[in-house]
């Protein structure tokens, strides 16, 4: 069904049939093949999207990798290490006609090698997985007992499930504790409620906000001018004080209690249009070094980590998620400070009067690692 699609989607950009390419171009080597595939992973590059132009091409080379032999197929897995979102795609579309094609030739060791291999990129592991899985269910299942804390999210994903399922019909104690196992190993917002849920409605209370690991306790300012989006751009005394302790009109201390983090500023501050505000937190870190700050909001929001700017997203009401903009930050072992910048325009629409921001600090794979004091005494 794949290569069904993919044929006519090239028929109708004008493009050759998948069985002209083959038969004209098919590569000769393994290496050839590593080296189509490779090329093709980088399609788009830095510009951005491939252009009309390039099209035509791509297709060619994708239909190159969907007529290697069964043999070739894992070597050319490793041309996903740094491809591009668009190579990604292209490259994904060859490789599953070529497995589509392999049939049963295509041997399940070298994949579930690949499988097993936790320092190989995600994307290859978790692709490699579907493959194996359709040829050998056993041994793809039998490797999930071993992924709870897997790096790889959609595997890790697919073995709190398998966790979960096994203990059903067991007694509740044993549920408890595998439900407890898997919500500290779960990594999905929406897996993580669901075992919250389920815990719950059995006397034990989890607080999903703490799970995530949202910050939760901020100072919030006083509002400062925003019409006409002049705010943002604006460096207004936050920014440019001493990080630990930022001057700024009548700040108050608010907590969390939105089961995403979410910080209110309508009713920290007041429903106002044409404003922003900072918001201060105070955050322990287990080591220095990097990690991931992690904000979702429908305003514009700037984010700094002990003073240095770490993202800025001039962007209203466009959409809203968890997580919705990432950005590495260096931290220190022990106290850090964030401050946060979030703008609210003048947009009347009633879908435009949030003025909110949620935030968190976590690992590459989504693992809480910021903690806060029991509470925050206003600053002098």
């Amino acid at each position: 069904m794949r290569a069904t699609v993919w044929i006519g989607v090239a028929i109708s950009a004008g493009l050759m049939t998948s069985a002209a390419v083959m038969a004209a171009e098919k590569p000769q080597s393994v290496a050839e093949a590593v080296a189509i595939a490779t090329k093709l992973a980088h399609a788009g590059g830095p510009r951005g999207p491939a252009t009309p132009g390039d099209q035509a091409a791509l297709a060619a080379q994708a239909d190159q990798i969907a007529a290697i032999p069964a043999a070739w197929i894992v070597p050319c897995l490793a041309a996903f290490a740094d491809a591009t979102p668009a190579g990604a795609n292209w490259l994904r579309s060859g490789l599953e006609r070529a497995v589509d094609q392999s049939g049963s030739t295509l041997a399940v060791e070298p994949l579930a090698a690949v499988v097993a291999d936790v320092k190989q990129p995600a994307r290859v592991r978790t692709l490699a997985f579907s493959w194996l899985k359709d040829r050998d269910q056993p041994r793809a299942e039998g490797l999930l007992d071993t992924m709870l804390a897997d790096p790889a999210l959609d595997l890790r994903r697919e073995a709190v499930e398998k966790r979960l399922a096994a203990v059903s019909a067991t007694d509740e104690a044993a549920q408890k504790a595998t439900h407890r196992e898997c919500l500290a190993a779960a990594r999905d917002v929406d897996q993580i409620e669901r075992i919250a849920g389920w815990l719950s409605e059995h006397g034990e209370k989890v607080n999903v906000a703490e799970v995530l690991g949202f910050v939760r306790k901020w100072r919030i300012s006083g509002e400062f001018d925003n019409a006409k989006g002049v705010g943002f751009a604006t460096a207004y005394p936050p920014e440019a004080a001493k990080p630990g302790s930022p001057e700024a009109r009548e700040w108050k201390v608010v907590e969390s209690a939105d089961k995403h983090g979410a910080v209110d500023l309508n009713a920290a501050i007041a429903t106002k249009k044409g404003v922003l505000a900072y918001a201060v937190a105070d955050v322990v870190m287990p080591r220095g070094g990097p990690a991931e700050v992690r904000i979702g909001s429908p305003c514009a929001v700037a984010v700094w980590v002990n003073g240095t700017p770490v993202m800025a997203h001039e962007i209203y009401h466009a959409s809203e998620a968890i997580d919705q903009y990432v950005a590495t930050a260096e931290f220190r072992e022990g106290a850090n400070t964030v401050l946060v910048k979030c703008c609210q325009n003048e947009q009347t629409e009633p879908w435009a009067g949030d003025w909110k921001f949620q935030l968190r600090i976590c690992d590459s794979v989504g693992s809480p690692l910021a903690t806060q004091a029991a509470s925050e005494k206003t600053p002098n």
